[in-house]
């Protein structure tokens, strides 16, 4: 046997150490069981087990003299001997198992982890901060429903590569291939694991592609020069990407809001011409559990919102607007953002206030005159956390500059021949 075959071996066994003690449990509570059925006296001879399903037989004999005359008796014991083959039994039928396991190769890379949210919802989770070779692209959140014979991705991930990883895991611990995939958002680290999922699934009409008819446009208008962008980023990774990696969704949804499957869904403005899709899960059907939102591109679990390419107004309005819809369902409800774990039911209301004092603030230090090069300010009431966290830097600096025109023709603003001549002397 090649050595290669006896470490597969060796895995196999010390994975399936559970399996065989089970086995072997059983096996002794047979013989017990048998045992005590025999024990019920020799008056009770076959009677006592009469209702035993394993037949008695002959453990062996041996020969005593007995009594004053030195008779001889052969004496035998007698049991049930059943639960042996019981036992080969079920090693039989729990060696085709081990060897299919043994030969199942292991899933394509990136690692991915599955944790659940709830009744048949998992989540995928993102890694922090900006794509680079090291997370492979993979820094937004995903989430996986499982609604019936269908299986839901809410996102794909950041390349081919990934898909096939997410394909692979989805098949070995959740029981099936994923039938469904939905793009969220024109953004490429969430949509491009699309083409790989679904080839495996056995092409188009076999797994549905569905985005809202908004964001299907934009990725066939952005996602060629997103590629190019991403793939600079990635850089020892890029090849994750493969040739073609932009697969465009099938089928389009219209409107507002609407519902798709098990889930409800609303369309909300990042920019002008600029959309995304939040979504939600009801509760679980035996009340256990709150709503589940997910909302790529408004919400991220450690700190502020990422308002890099954003209108950071009208991001701050679609957060309020989460928030309002998200009311009715309680303090049970959780949001699923862009990166880190689930938030509370405060989680949007939370980036709605942030983003309007982010904007309040950036208005007031232009209106006198700060210099925009300083660090962003903290404000009260604004968790140390998020004061700390890199996208408030980045966002500080998009505020300013999409407040400055417009509180530069303010009356009482200093003019802005003024303003650019003493940032010039800086």
């Amino acid at each position: 046997m090649p050595p290669g075959d006896w470490g597969k071996i060796a895995h196999v066994w010390s994975s399936s150490h559970r399996t065989c003690a089970g086995l072997y449990g059983l096996a002794r509570r047979l013989v017990s069981a048998s045992s005590k059925t025999h024990a019920g006296g020799r008056s009770g001879g076959r009677a006592a087990g009469r209702d035993s399903p394993w037949p008695d037989v002959t453990w062996g004999c041996s020969t005593v003299v007995q009594g004053k005359h030195g008779g001889v008796r052969r004496l035998c014991r007698r049991g049930r001997r059943a639960p042996v083959p019981v036992l080969a039994g079920l090693l039989w039928a729990w060696l085709p198992l081990a060897a299919a396991s043994a030969a199942a190769p292991p899933c394509p890379g990136p690692p991915l982890t599955l944790q659940p949210l709830g009744a048949g919802a998992w989540l995928v989770p993102a890694r922090p901060g900006d794509p680079d070779a090291a997370n492979r692209g993979q820094v937004l959140n995903l989430v996986l429903v499982r609604d019936g014979a269908r299986l839901w991705a809410l996102g794909s991930g950041p390349s081919p590569a990934f898909g096939r990883a997410l394909d692979c895991q989805a098949r070995r611990h959740l029981g099936g291939p994923v039938t469904d995939v939905v793009s969220p958002w024109a953004r490429p680290e969430l949509v491009l694991g699309a083409a790989a999922l679904v080839a495996a699934g056995g092409g188009d009409a076999a797994v549905r592609h569905w985005a809202h008819a908004s964001v299907a446009e934009a990725m066939a208008v952005q996602c060629g020069g997103c590629v190019q962008r991403l793939r600079q980023r990635l850089g020892a990774a890029a090849s994750d990407l493969g040739a073609d990696p932009v697969h465009l969704p099938s089928r389009r949804l219209d409107g507002d809001a609407g519902r798709l499957g098990p889930f409800g869904w609303w369309r909300l403005a990042r920019a002008d011409g600029r959309w995304l899709t939040v979504w939600r899960l009801p509760p679980a059907a035996d009340g256990t559990g709150g709503a589940l939102w997910l909302a790529p591109g408004l919400l991220d679990g450690h700190g502020p919102a990422d308002g890099r390419d954003a209108d950071l107004a009208q991001l701050q309005r679609a957060a309020a607007q989460l928030a309002a819809l998200a009311a009715a369902d309680g303090p049970q409800v959780r949001f699923v953002g862009d990166q880190g774990p689930p938030l509370a039911a405060d989680g949007a209301a939370r980036q709605a206030a942030y983003g309007q004092a982010l904007l309040a603030a950036a208005e007031a230090a232009v209106a006198r005159g700060d210099d925009e090069t300083a660090p962003a300010p903290a404000w009260p009431g604004l968790p140390p956390a998020w004061a700390a966290h890199p996208w408030h830097a980045l966002n500080w600096q998009r505020a300013w500059r999409q407040v400055e025109p417009r509180v530069l023709l303010l009356p009482g603003a200093p003019a802005q021949a003024d303003l650019l001549f003493q940032r010039s002397l800086r």
